[in-house]
């Protein structure tokens, strides 16, 4: 089957003031996690995708980014889409904000709209974080699905957001307009609650088991890296025990989702 995957990395250079549970807010801090994230997907141009996709909501310049992508002469395989996505309310929180940016990104990729493939995939990821084993995980897809996602029963009902791939078709089954259901400090949702779980309990739905084909756990454990935007830690320095711990469960005790 020809099959093309597409890369779409989630920016916000300049988050809005008094987002919940955000620590690392500083625009040229941001930039430079966005700028080294991208050198690495730019390596994986040719190797196990097929392009790239910058969607970001802030309206922020990107010319240090554009910069980086044609000095290593991929110009022609990297979309950025920028825009003023960030109008609502603060304490909605970053899940409402990014699936309103997927919302965006998806109807505009020209790079999308264009792919003549059998199969086109669109992996999202969080701009900032790198996926080390990207390659792997990609050559080792499921041969058909609509959404292909990382869920977990412990220790919450909690869907992985930050990496997630998809099919336009799933895309518009599963999550077009999501991002209203994923409000957060609002009447009517627990507080506390995050968006990861608001998303989970939506694709349980029985409209999405009806109508989707939503794969819910990764084949390989991701191998993340980069600095959480909520306590400014390394996800390979402070936090490689959980990749270690969920790799491990995940190949000795595979019907425990952690």
């Amino acid at each position: 089957m020809n099959t093309k995957n597409f890369l779409l990395l989630t920016a916000t250079i300049t988050p809005k003031l008094g987002v919940p549970n955000l620590k690392r807010t500083d625009p040229q801090s941001r930039l430079d996690d966005y700028a080294k994230a991208l050198r690495f997907y730019l390596s994986q141009v040719g190797r196990s995708c097929d392009g790239i996709i910058f969607v970001e909501n802030s309206n922020s310049d990107i010319s240090k980014l554009q910069e980086l992508v044609s000095s290593q002469n991929k110009s022609d395989a990297v979309e950025f889409i920028v825009f003023d996505g960030l109008g609502y309310p603060a304490h909605y929180d970053r899940g409402y904000g990014e699936f309103k940016l997927l919302d965006y990104g998806m109807s505009q990729s020209e790079l999308i709209k264009k792919s003549s493939a059998t199969r086109t995939v669109i992996w999202k990821l969080t701009g900032r974080y790198i996926i080390d084993n990207l390659t792997e995980i990609i050559a080792n897809q499921p041969p058909t699905f609509d959404l292909y996602c990382n869920c977990r029963n412990y220790p919450k009902f909690w869907v992985d957001t930050y990496f997630m791939a998809w099919t336009p078709e799933g895309y518009e089954i599963c999550l077009r307009d999501v991002y209203h259901r994923l409000k957060t400090n609002v009447p009517g949702v627990a507080q506390g609650i995050a968006a990861e779980e608001l998303l989970r309990s939506w694709l349980e739905q029985k409209f999405i088991r009806d109508h989707a084909n939503v794969v819910p756990r990764f084949r390989k454990t991701p191998e993340l890296s980069g600095i959480r935007g909520a306590d400014n830690k390394g996800y390979a320095t402070d936090n490689q025990w959980k990749y270690k711990f969920r790799q491990s469960v995940s190949k000795m005790l595979p019907w425990i989702w952690v």
